[in-house]
Formats: C-alpha cells, sequence, structure tokens
C-alpha cells in the first residue's frame, strides 16, 4: 500500500472513531439537551419527523425571522431582475433605530438585490418597499403572508408588519417557523440568498 493510501486509510479510520464516540456520547445521551431559549425545535427537514422540542407551540414574537416569509412571498410573486420603485410610503413607516438599507424614495433597484439587503443585512426598508411591490399596498401584502402561512400548515401565527415591528398580534410558534423554513429551502433563489 502507498504511504498516501495509508495516510488516507488512518485518517479515515480516526474520523470513524471520532464519529462513534460522539455518536455514543450526544445521540443516545439520557438527559434532553440544554436549550436558553423558551421555545425550540429540531425537525427532520425531509421527513418533517419531530427530534426535539421544547414550548414549540407558545406563541412567540419573531422578530426579523418575520423576513422570512416576506421573502418567500416575494420570490414566488416576481422575476428577481424586476426594477422596483422605492415608495416615499414604504420608507415613512420604519422606526427610527431600526436597520435600513438608506434606500430613496424613486430610486429604482432590482428585486434580486432589495431581497439581498433584506435577507443579507435585514433592512426593513426593503421589506415594505418589495411588499408595496408585490401586493399594491402593505396592508394587501399582509394579507398574503397570513395566507401563505395557512397554506404552509401554520396553526398559530398571524402577521401584522413586513420586517418584525413587535406588535402584540405579531406572533408565531418555533413549530410555524420550522415549517415556513422547511417551505422556503425547497426554493432554489431562497437557499441561494440565505447561503
Amino acid at each position: 500500500m502507498k504511504l498516501q493510501n495509508k495516510i488516507k486509510y488512518f485518517k479515515l479510520v480516526i474520523v470513524t472513531i471520532i464519529a462513534v464516540l460522539f455518536f455514543n456520547n450526544y445521540c443516545f445521551a439520557e438527559n434532553e439537551p440544554e436549550i436558553g431559549s423558551e421555545s425550540a425545535i429540531l425537525i427532520e427537514a425531509n421527513s418533517g419527523k419531530i427530534l426535539y422540542k421544547k414550548n414549540s407551540d407558545e406563541k412567540r414574537f419573531p422578530a426579523s425571522l418575520t423576513k422570512i416569509l416576506t421573502a418567500i412571498i416575494v420570490i414566488e410573486n416576481c422575476n428577481l431582475d424586476d426594477k422596483v420603485t422605492v415608495n416615499y410610503n414604504a420608507l415613512s413607516t420604519i422606526p427610527s433605530g431600526y436597520t435600513i438599507a438608506e434606500l430613496q424614495p424613486g430610486e429604482e433597484i432590482s428585486v434580486e438585490n432589495l431581497l439581498d439587503v433584506l435577507l443579507v443585512h435585514s433592512a426593513n426598508d426593503a421589506a415594505n418597499v418589495l411588499a408595496m411591490h408585490v401586493g399594491g399596498s402593505i396592508d394587501r401584502f399582509i394579507s398574503m403572508m397570513n395566507s401563505k402561512a395557512k397554506e404552509i400548515g401554520c396553526k398559530n401565527s398571524n402577521f401584522t408588519n413586513t420586517y418584525g415591528l413587535q406588535d402584540e398580534n405579531h406572533y408565531t410558534t418555533a413549530t410555524d417557523l420550522a415549517l415556513i423554513a422547511k417551505y422556503c429551502m425547497k426554493n432554489n433563489d431562497f437557499r441561494s440568498f440565505v447561503s
């Protein structure tokens, strides 16, 4: 056996031993993992099998995770190279201090660039600009969000804005977010943005 093959074989044996030790110590632990968050869920993406859950059906404020649902609705209703004209009304409702891309009224930007600043840089103004482009108004887009959530199978969610502004009527659960994420990850464009 050549030296290179012996080294590859040795590395494979070491990796296998480490994997077996890791597998035995963690995958078959008798105690549940310690999770700091108040709610959590871990699902196997292909089958949907729940591997772990903690208060996964309790309603929680989703904050910027709201943008996941906003993005998939935009992706499903636009071409990435479509041009969007920034509307002042889309910008005027963002509270001071929130993350923005400093979009300017009248500016023309592609859907692709807006999705990039929405998903990568968490720009709240991009969420509203895209919502107005797709829905004609932010309110109509929010209606689309709630319809899409129900279509995906969400049972304990209600959205009142496009980007995660705190509101007692804007909520979801870990289970519903997992359903939304699983749905979104089936879309090649969405996967490309979040990769």
